[in-house]
């Protein structure tokens, strides 16, 4: 219930002025409705909820229906199993003027964690600093010790700022992500990525993921029954852009902690995060219905040579 609340006043900014809807899908969303219309009868808001079957991959479009009730609301919490902040609905209702919350793969515990505790308006200025950075940096390099060695252009690339709060009319946030992410240049990016924590389609990682990445495609993803789901998702679409290189970015919660929700593993403090699939919405150019997040643990990157991040210790 703590969390819920913190949810609706602190990261959606609810008044009792707003139309508020959830959307959630079958996996989880009998149970956090509950708790959700329990938190808004609290705070006396005007709530409703939608629960849909789920969507097949992260970025599948909802139904029509759906869009349109995004699109009527002020506030649009979104707490479905797979992301849809890169579909043309959150798209559509963001044009419209709603403020839009993902709490992708959020289960209850998500609403139960510490890191929906943390103090998201303390970590914007953090947060605003490492997407500065990152729009300054012209080339970053990541390192692991599980092997990972990948090179990428950001040059002309603007960094984003994930806080966690939305603040006025258009907003689109994660929570209880805090990050700051920048979308590569599509065909710069080179080397071997080791994926060792988590993904959006998998939760945690039983075995590593190793990627080898060749002018922004991942041409080979080798690993155990994870990596083959991965695989299989990715061809699935039928477009090869779902296996380009679509974003980098950094986990600024200090509060998150690995549990298999992609929206708060993405979030741990000290760990780096890339993605395969659609980027346009994070100012990039590739065009995919999907976008899965890849999360590495402890990684060594350097800021055109600086080194930046090392040990789980940031140093922007």
């Amino acid at each position: 219930m703590s969390g819920a609340l913190r949810l609706l006043s602190v990261c959606a900014n609810a008044t009792r002025k707003d139309a508020i809807l959830a959307v959630l899908d079958t996996v989880h969303g009998y149970e956090l409705s509950r708790v959700m219309v329990q938190a808004a009868d609290r705070l006396g808001l005007n709530f409703a909820v939608i629960i849909m079957k789920p969507r097949a991959y992260p970025g599948e479009e909802p139904p029509s229906s759906v869009v349109e009730a995004m699109k009527a609301s002020d506030v649009v919490i979104c707490a479905t199993s797979m992301t849809m902040f890169y579909t043309k609905a959150r798209l559509a209702a963001c044009k419209a003027g709603a403020r839009f919350l993902s709490m992708a793969g959020g289960t209850p515990s998500t609403l139960a964690s510490a890191a929906m505790q943390a103090d998201f308006r303390k970590q914007e200025k953090l947060v605003g600093n490492v997407a500065r950075r990152l729009t300054k940096a012209s080339v970053i390099r990541i390192l692991s010790e599980e092997g990972t060695d990948i090179e990428l252009s950001v040059e002309g690339r603007q960094g984003h700022a994930i806080t966690g709060l939305c603040k006025k009319p258009g907003d689109a946030q994660g929570v209880p992500d805090i990050e700051a992410y920048v979308a590569p240049v599509e065909s710069s990016v080179h080397g071997v990525l080791v994926v060792d924590a988590s993904t959006s389609v998998t939760g945690l990682l039983t075995s590593p993921i190793r990627i080898e990445i060749h002018h922004g495609e991942a041409l080979r993803i080798r690993g155990g029954s994870q990596a083959r789901r991965l695989v299989t998702m990715l061809e699935d679409t039928k477009i090869r852009n779902s296996f380009r290189i679509g974003e980098f970015g950094f986990g600024l919660n200090p509060l998150a902690r690995f549990c298999g929700s992609i929206i708060e593993d993405e979030a741990v403090m000290g760990t780096a995060h890339l993605a395969l699939g659609e980027n346009r919405p994070l100012g990039g150019r590739n065009a995919a219905p999907i976008h899965v997040d890849l999360v590495l643990k402890q990684p060594r990157v350097e800021l055109d040579g600086e080194v930046v991040l090392k040990a789980s210790r940031l140093s922007i």
